[in-house]
């Protein structure tokens, strides 16, 4: 059967007026809910341009400022790592070999140097690590005080190691015997003073950690100097330098965070209980 050309096919414009209908609601939708509606925001301070109400209509942000712009360096409280190429490197302190340069710290560390208000601190007995750390801090900066920082940089990381070996081997006023002490934690959240509570016991509603857990007694942390027995004015001070952020080394603001909830008041209570466990060896001299 062959196609008869005589014959029209029935115009039909409904289809394409359907088409074209279906074409300018999406059209206008688009503009409206796409560009018109979202640039004029309700408490918008200004209208978006285009590209941003676009991106907005669709849910995501076009804002690409901030992976543009120039971010601040990171922050880093020290330099010191706890790795085992770290910990080998204070093994290696030769005690014998560090007397030499420990000479020049007894100006100033010694228990016969002249100290007005104690506000230096005590290094014999103090753990190895934490005088290394603390050397190294103040060698590349982290730790801010000029004369310290002049003579950490005037010596070698082995030299550190050796003077840090030393000095933990000498005997004076920090008391570093955690079995004596450990009996003190059973009774800790039932002491009246305030400085003692805060040290065996912290304050939990606070989220205040107990100093012993990491500078004793009952427990010690790596790189955490030992308190008992260090000078009330020396810790004192140092909480208020990290309540203030003069001094900031400590890895992961832990010092800071808990110096800074507490009042002046605390502070002096905590820095004289620690003050005040001095070893009878150490009262006697």
């Amino acid at each position: 059967m062959t196609h008869d050309p005589t014959i029209s096919t029935p115009d039909r414009p409904w289809a394409k007026i359907g088409w074209i209908s279906s074409a300018v609601i999406v059209v206008v939708s688009f503009v409206l809910g796409f560009v018109v509606l979202t640039r004029y925001q309700l408490n918008a301070a200004e209208p978006l341009d285009l590209w941003s109400a676009i991106c907005r209509g669709l849910g995501i942000s076009s804002d690409s400022a901030p992976s543009a712009s120039v971010q601040p360096p990171v922050r880093t409280p020290t330099d010191v790592a706890w790795t085992q190429a770290t910990l080998a490197q204070i093994r290696s302190g030769d005690a014998q070999r560090g007397a030499q340069t420990a000479a020049a710290c007894d100006g100033c560390h010694g228990s016969a140097a002249p100290n007005p208000g104690h506000l230096i601190p005590t290094l014999d007995g103090m753990d190895a690590a934490a005088i290394y750390k603390q050397l190294a801090d103040y060698r590349s900066g982290k730790r801010l005080w000029e004369t310290m920082g002049m003579l950490a940089k005037a010596i070698s990381v082995q030299d550190s190691a050796d003077v840090a070996a030393h000095l933990a081997s000498r005997t004076g006023r920090l008391h570093t015997d955690i079995a004596e002490s450990a009996a003190q934690g059973s009774r800790s959240f039932r002491q009246n003073e305030v400085g003692a509570r805060l040290a065996l016991a912290g304050d939990p509603q606070r989220g205040i950690a107990p100093c012993s857990a990491c500078h004793g007694p009952g427990g010690f942390r790596l790189g955490a100097p030992p308190l008992a027995g260090q000078y009330t004015e020396y810790i004192e001070r140092q909480l208020g330098s990290f309540a203030q952020g003069i001094r900031h080394n400590d890895i992961h603001e832990q010092m800071r965070a808990i110096a800074r909830q507490l009042t002046p008041d605390e502070m002096h209570a905590v820095a004289e209980f620690y003050g005040a466990q001095v070893p009878q060896v150490a009262a006697k001299n």
